[in-house]
């Protein structure tokens, strides 16, 4: 007996249950205590890949060989997860195997089920498997629910799938006629997942008792109306490219998370949404704009997370009980953040793709960091910098200092003007420095702080200019992957790409 052996088949299953179908059919060639484990393991997850010489005939035949055991010795299977990818000249083979092995799995009670097939799609007897009303959980990423059309309305009248509480589609044949015999059937689920389902052109949720969670990737001509009192959680992905697809929100007002990405919104729309959802927390805006390129959040007591990126429009973030703000776009925002929120814990600005940067430029920036009483991280990326004149910035001067902990700046140039140091320093006033660029640009920067440090004593016109700063110490250390900074030694900076400046004022 091996030292293998004498662990204990929960944990054999355990650790079986962390490895890919083929390490784990290596290991149960160990000894017969590792065969009985996998063979016996409540869940099964079988990944087939196709090739130009023939549909994996080798893993075929081991899966088929697991398949039967189980249905001889009428082992419980609790999770069964199927994912194959086939050609089109292999169908004739691959689709009767799968019907034989999901048939083991249905025999056997399985009651969390996913089954991922490429094109061209499996066609995927839905109902069969809801007619038990012991599934939990079915996940179908491109299979074919068109076949099962015209059994569709004489079923629902019968089958009602009360177990089961997680739907999603990905990628699945279906029309509007089967959505909503299936959500007719199983008017009890939690969570609801669909994606690109291109024959669709309603999506309609209502009547769904218990719905908490709900994702919707939309496609082109597509409309979506949810009227779910339930509904906590909503996620609505669109397709900005194409004619927006039109969202109607009827009833939600227990909604405490909102991601809205890809889509244009109507006047007033957002607005309308946030003052229906007094619950509402946690709000994620990605490419969202509108066709009057102004939009407002605002009389929000309850929102306390919003992330915003490349939204266009956005004027105004009036919400006073916010804790985190998150902004990313590729210019300063024009915000009028309300003056009561100022308990903000996390505050974060990255502007990408920069192109212009002037000493007004960085006048906007400080202006628009002094509306916060904080920042945790502000992070600048920009390709090139125009000479900056010091006198310029000292003109923007009565704007109040900002204060933030971190500021990451990556520059691609090897270009560096004089007083970009400057620039950076008198707008951000940060705690922390990080450079990501050439070493001839950290090069600069170090010459640069350490000037500035060392003329603060100095009575010479320029430390004048700079008594504001009142930069007292810099350390200076190495920025790894896991963005902790180590002490830098002796030699290492010629191989910098990153660095770090811990700045005392």
């Amino acid at each position: 007996m091996t030292s293998m052996d004498v662990l204990s088949e929960c944990v054999i299953h355990k650790i079986l249950s962390y490895l890919s179908f083929q390490e784990a059919a290596k290991l149960s060639l160990v000894s017969k205590t590792w065969l009985q484990a996998w063979l016996t393991h409540p869940n099964l997850e079988f990944t087939l890949l196709s090739s130009k010489h023939g549909y994996n005939i080798h893993d075929r035949k081991i899966v088929d060989q697991v398949m039967e055991r189980y249905r001889q010795t009428k082992i419980p299977i609790e999770k069964f997860q199927l994912s194959v990818t086939i050609l089109s000249l292999h169908r004739p083979f691959a689709f009767p195997q799968m019907d034989k092995w999901l048939g083991i799995a249905l025999q056997n009670g399985v009651k969390d089920l996913s089954c991922e097939v490429s094109l061209p799609s499996y066609p995927f007897p839905i109902f069969t498997f809801l007619a038990p009303k012991s599934l939990r959980e079915l996940v179908l990423l491109g299979c074919n629910l068109i076949l099962d059309h015209s059994l569709a309305i004489t079923t629902t009248q019968v089958i009602s799938c009360h177990s089961l509480r997680k739907l999603s589609l990905t990628e699945v044949g279906l029309d509007d006629n089967m959505l909503r015999a299936l959500l007719n059937c199983c008017p009890l689920i939690d969570d609801f997942i669909i994606e690109h389902c291109r024959l669709l052109t309603k999506i309609e949720l209502r009547n769904l008792q218990n719905i908490k969670l709900v994702s919707i990737s939309c496609c082109k001509n597509q409309s979506v109306t949810i009227q779910t009192p339930t509904l906590q959680h909503l996620s609505y992905f669109g397709c900005f490219l194409e004619d927006s697809p039109v969202l109607d929100i009827v009833e939600c007002r227990n909604l405490k998370s909102l991601q809205l990405t890809d889509m244009r919104i109507s006047e007033g729309f957002l607005q309308r949404l946030i003052s229906t959802s007094q619950f509402l927390e946690r709000l994620t805006l990605d490419y969202v704009s509108t066709r009057l390129e102004r939009f407002k959040i605002c009389g929000s007591p309850s929102v306390k997370f919003l992330a915003i990126e490349n939204c266009k429009g956005l004027q105004e973030i009036d919400a006073p009980n916010l804790v985190s703000l998150e902004y990313d776009g590729d210019q300063i925002p024009e915000l009028k953040v309300a003056k009561r929120c100022r308990q903000l814990k996390k505050s974060q600005l990255c502007l990408d793709s920069l192109k212009i940067l002037n000493a007004e430029w960085f006048g906007e920036l400080r202006k628009f960091l002094s509306k916060s009483s904080s920042w945790s991280l502000v992070s600048l990326t920009f390709e090139e910098c125009s000479e900056i004149n010091l006198k310029d910035l000292v003109l923007h001067h009565t704007v109040a200092t900002p204060k933030v902990n971190d500021v990451v700046c990556i520059e691609s140039s090897d270009k560096c003007p004089t007083l970009l140091v400057d620039a950076l320093l008198w707008s951000c006033h940060p705690k922390r420095l990080v450079l990501k660029s050439s070493i001839e640009m950290i090069s600069s920067f170090m010459d640069r702080l350490i000037y500035m440090k060392n003329s603060r004593h100095s009575p010479c016109h320029e430390s004048k200019r700079h008594k504001y700063s009142q930069l007292k110490e810099v350390k200076v250390s190495k920025y790894d992957l896991q963005h902790q900074c180590v002490e830098l030694e002796s030699g290492e900076l010629a191989e910098m790409k990153a660095i770090s400046f811990e700045l005392y004022w």
